[in-house]
């Protein structure tokens, strides 16, 4: 599971109102017609949701937590521009998988079901073309991102649900579970965020789904005996101290529930490393004291929990 890079991510997306004005023939505004499609989505499912069919959805922003196993190095980041630069975010995700980084083990949560199909719509709806992520020779014969039985692409959630055996869950939920500090930085639906001009917040929180995603990848790698609890610890520590990067006020609470995550494993914590900078919070070594749980604040979860509802 550890023998390559490690690549966690996550798409945010609205329905696209371009879409809406070609397939719908609505008009007015984007935040208009964005609002009406959630509106005739409603009326179609019978209010069961509000989330278009795949190829209609909008990537507003694609982010990506890495890490390098053999060095610890972790590094969050978002691979777009602006959230309405589509092309952006798209060329940035190939441009990681295929060019920065070789043959890196993506990992995601429900990225079979709903990030890589909206990867690939929209892609080819923007003639975007991607060969090497598609290769199946040479190193990709036995292990490539398309065949559902190789790992080179992780779905967390499949993997989890023993692939759909049992009901499949939200990231949120499990990391609730799990003792992270939970989805935060949203308080409304992401196209709204996006049509008020707040695409960086909905990218952090982009980044925050990206963050607890690998961070629930390590803890099952742990459970299923790849990852020594030394080494589970030091990239829990690893990922802490790349938060401290962050400038985005919101991290801050993020930061302090994170120390001494897992909370199982703090009393049998590895002796720290060499000092780092100082934790923006607690002014201490990421991750070295008792778990804590902030007053988080709300977020949505931001796409379908299953892409096949959406057929």
């Amino acid at each position: 599971m550890l023998d390559r890079p490690l690549v966690a991510f996550d798409i945010e997306t609205i329905p696209d109102p371009d879409i809406g004005r070609r397939m719908l023939g609505l008009a007015g505004s984007d935040a208009e017609v964005v609002h009406e499609m959630v509106r005739v989505r409603l009326e179609e499912t019978e209010g069961n949701s509000e989330y278009p069919q795949l190829p209609w959805h909008r990537i507003v922003s694609i982010c990506a937590t890495t890490l390098d196993s053999e060095s610890g190095k972790v590094s969050i980041r978002a691979l777009g521009g602006e959230a309405m630069d589509e092309r952006s975010h798209i060329d940035g995700f190939f441009h990681l998988v295929s060019d920065e980084l070789e043959s890196p083990r993506l990992v995601s949560w429900n990225g079979s079901g709903f990030d890589l199909p909206v990867i690939r719509y929209r892609s080819m709806m923007l003639g975007i073309t991607a060969p090497d992520f598609y290769r199946a020779d040479g190193d990709r014969r036995w292990n490539s991102y398309q065949n559902r039985y190789h790992d080179l692409h992780t779905d967390v959630m499949d993997v989890l649900s023993g692939y759909g055996a049992s009901m499949r869950i939200g990231l949120g939920t499990l990391g609730k579970v799990l003792g992270l500090p939970g989805k935060a930085f949203l308080d409304r639906a992401i196209y709204d965020h996006v049509l008020d001009g707040e695409g960086p917040r909905v990218t952090e929180y982009c980044k925050l789904d990206t963050v607890e995603t690998l961070l629930i990848f390590l803890v099952w790698a742990f459970h299923a005996g790849q990852l020594s609890q030394r080494d589970l610890c030091r990239y829990v520590d690893a990922v802490c101290e790349a938060i401290g990067t962050l400038p985005y006020p919101g991290w801050r609470a993020i930061e302090v529930g994170l120390e001494g995550w897992p909370a199982w494993a703090s009393s049998r914590r590895p002796p720290t490393r060499a000092p780092q900078l100082p934790s923006a919070v607690s002014g201490s070594s990421a991750c070295a004291s008792p778990l804590v749980h902030p007053p988080g604040e709300p977020g949505t979860e931001g796409k379908p929990l299953d892409g096949r509802q959406q057929q």
